[in-house]
């Protein structure tokens, strides 16, 4: 249920909010407010509806206890916003373009650090997705270990990003361009050891991403551009025995991996000789 209340905006209002509508030791409710000073405070029980702000000109969001999950375009277009995003572990999923920001140029409405917390099992498409040229997040982004899918285009140029970007073993699915011109990753990629599924362009153009970029042996399908112009890599293994599928592009532009080698299972079988180009990397059986 949305209940808006009107008048000055304090922390006392937001306290005789919650007051007057968690009754019965009702977990917190999820508020927005239309104005810092002075508006409308409009709040909702339990679960977040999908559409419920989309497009409006919130300037602050709590997001309550009582909330299982975000509904899709829930907060999609409410550009106003100028804080840090504090997801709740009671939410289960986060639905498509739930924080949807996909106008090229502009500033994404979230600051700082963002953490996925354990309890959430997938993210929707386009979830965090935001328009080429954006300035974003500030911080890390910290993905909780019951996650199971993330959504095509699910933190799709969402930069700001910065650190070790670190798949969980939870996760089956990486779905298409779910990473794509995530450009401002300067650590790791580390992916987990129960992912399947890499999609088409799921890291494409993460220019910062460095060091060893290991594909566990549970993956069976690596997409399209999956990791093209990952210019910064240095080195590529594919733990797989049996060579996964392997789209085309999916290694092109990987300039920095020197050698210019693909590493795979002494024994291994279905690999092509080489995949990429700028440079060519020939597959190597030494592991």
């Amino acid at each position: 249920m949305s209940k808006t209340y009107k008048g000055q905006i304090t922390n006392n209002v937001a306290e005789l909010t919650l007051q007057d509508e968690a009754v019965g030791g009702f977990d917190t409710l999820t508020i927005v407010w239309d104005d810092t000073v002075n508006g409308e405070i409009d709040q909702v029980q339990g679960d977040i509806p999908d559409d419920w702000k989309s497009g409006g000109g919130i300037k602050q969001l709590q997001i309550g206890s009582s909330c299982t999950s975000i509904g899709s375009g829930a907060f999609q277009y409410c550009s106003n916003l100028s804080q840090e995003l504090i997801i709740p572990d009671s939410v289960t999923s986060i639905g498509s373009r739930a924080f949807y920001q996909g106008v090229v140029g502009g500033t994404m409405p979230f600051t700082g650090s963002l953490v996925i917390p354990d309890s959430v099992t997938s993210i929707g498409s386009s979830a965090f997705s935001a328009g080429f040229g954006y300035t974003n997040w500030s911080g890390t982004l910290t993905l909780g270990n019951s996650l199971t899918s993330i959504g095509a285009s699910a933190f799709f140029s969402a930069k700001g990003f910065t650190g070790d970007l670190i798949i969980p073993d939870s996760v089956t699915t990486i779905e298409g361009a779910a990473f794509y011109d995530c450009k401002t990753f300067n650590g790791t990629l580390t992916i987990g050891n129960s992912v399947t599924t890499i999609g088409i362009d799921a890291f494409s153009f993460c220019t910062n991403l460095t060091g060893d970029l290991v594909i566990p042996d549970s993956v069976t399908s690596i997409g399209s551009n999956a990791f093209y112009f990952c210019s910064s890599i240095t080195r590529v293994e594919i733990l797989a025995i049996t060579a996964p599928t392997i789209g085309s592009n999916a290694f092109k532009l990987m300039s920095s991996v020197s050698p210019a080698e693909i590493h795979v299972p002494v024994g291994a079988t279905g690999y092509a000789a080489t995949y990429g180009t700028n440079p060519v990397l020939t597959v190597v059986a030494d592991l």
